[in-house]
C-alpha cells in the first residue's frame, strides 16, 4: 500500500508536464488515480476468513441526513449514483451487508436550494460524506455543485429533480475520485509516417486500432522512433478500450523501442509515456483489488443466496 501511495503522488506531480505537437490526435479511454490515496490503507479490510488478502469494501448507509427535508429524491439518487460508480471499476466495491469492524459511508445533505424564477432556475447542493470505521471518521468531506439553466421558453427548462440529478452525479463524481480510480479520457498525439502508412491515422480516428496496427506491422521499411511511438499508441489505444493488460504489454514494449531511438529527449514521447505508464500501472492495480473484493462479493452473495448484479 506504501508504494501505491508514493505512485500516486508522485503522478500528481508528473502530470504537471505535459507534450505539445501537431500531429493528429486522437481520444482514448484512460484512469486518474485517487487524490486521497493515503485514505485507502484505512478501507482496507484484512479477514482470513473471506480473502488471504486485503479488500477494499464500504456499507452504503442507507439513509441519507436531510434529504427528506430537502428533496424527496435525493437519497434514492444519492444511493443509485454511489453504487454506479463504485461498480464503474470494482476498485472500491459495496458491502451489502456490513458489520461493526467493517467501513461505512454516511451522506448528509448540507445544503440544498432550488429557485424557479421568470425564465430562469437554479440549484445548488453541498453533501458531507463521511467514512468510519466504529467510531474514527477518518474521511470527512463537504462537495457542492451548482446548476444555472434560463431560457425564453419556459417549457425547455430542465426540472428541479432534472437540475438535482446532474448535481448528485458531479458530486458523488467528485467524492469517488479522491478514492478510487476513475474512467476518463485522454488524448494521443501522433507523430509523422512514411507515405506507405498514410492510412494509419486514418483507421486510428475512427477507432479501428487493429485494422491500423496491422498496416504497421506489414510495413517493411525503416522502423524509427516515430514508428514504433505511433505503434506503442495504437497498441495502448485497443488495449484501453478493452481493458486488455496483455495488449498493454506490446505498448510498453514498443514506447520502450521509441525511447532508445531518441524518444528520451522529445518532450512528446516522454509525456506520452508517461501518462502510458500511469494507465498501466492504475488499470493493473484496479483489476488485482477487484480480484481481491471478489471474495468479499462472494462470501456475501453465500450468505444471502444473491449475485453480483445486486452490488450494482
Amino acid at each position: 500500500m506504501r508504494e501505491t501511495i508514493l505512485f500516486f503522488i508522485t503522478w500528481s506531480i508528473v502530470m504537471l508536464f505535459s507534450g505539445c505537437g501537431s500531429g493528429a490526435k486522437i481520444v482514448i479511454p484512460s484512469y486518474t488515480a485517487p487524490k486521497e490515496a493515503a485514505k485507502l490503507s484505512k478501507i482496507e479490510t484484512k479477514d482470513e476468513f473471506i480473502s488471504d488478502g486485503t479488500y477494499l469494501a464500504v456499507w452504503l448507509n442507507p439513509n441519507v441526513k436531510g434529504a427528506k427535508n430537502s428533496n424527496a429524491k435525493l437519497e434514492s439518487m444519492l444511493i443509485d449514483s454511489v453504487k454506479a460508480k463504485f461498480t464503474e471499476t470494482n476498485f472500491v466495491t459495496i458491502d451489502p451487508l456490513g458489520d461493526e469492524k467493517g467501513v461505512a459511508l454516511s451522506m448528509k445533505i448540507s445544503h440544498y436550494e432550488y429557485t424557479n424564477v421568470g425564465n430562469k432556475v437554479s440549484l445548488a447542493l453541498e453533501v458531507t460524506f463521511t467514512l468510519s470505521r466504529s467510531s474514527d471518521e477518518f474521511l470527512v468531506k463537504i462537495y457542492s455543485d451548482r446548476k444555472d439553466r434560463q431560457s425564453s421558453d419556459k417549457s425547455r427548462l430542465p426540472s428541479e429533480n432534472e437540475l438535482a440529478s446532474s448535481a448528485v452525479s458531479k458530486v458523488v463524481k467528485y467524492f469517488i475520485s479522491d478514492i478510487s480510480p476513475l474512467k476518463t479520457n485522454q488524448l494521443r498525439e501522433f507523430k509523422s509516417l512514411p507515405q506507405e502508412l498514410t492510412h494509419v491515422v486514418s483507421y486510428a480516428k475512427r477507432k479501428n486500432y487493429r485494422g491500423a496496427i496491422k498496416l504497421m506491422t506489414k510495413y517493411k521499411g525503416e522502423k524509427d522512433m516515430n514508428y514504433y511511438y505511433d505503434l506503442a499508441i495504437l497498441y495502448e489505444a485497443e488495449a484501453s478500450v478493452n481493458e486488455d493488460l496483455k495488449l498493454l504489454k506490446y505498448a510498453e514494449k514498443n514506447y520502450e523501442k521509441a525511447m532508445e531511438l531518441g524518444g528520451i529527449d522529445d518532450e512528446l514521447v516522454v509525456s506520452a509515456k508517461a501518462r502510458f505508464d500511469n494507465f498501466y500501472f492504475l488499470l493493473s492495480k484496479t483489476k488485482l483489488q477487484d480480484k481481491a473484493n471478489q471474495a468479499l462479493r462472494n462470501d456475501r452473495n453465500s450468505m444471502t443466496g444473491s449475485s453480483d448484479s445486486e452490488y450494482k
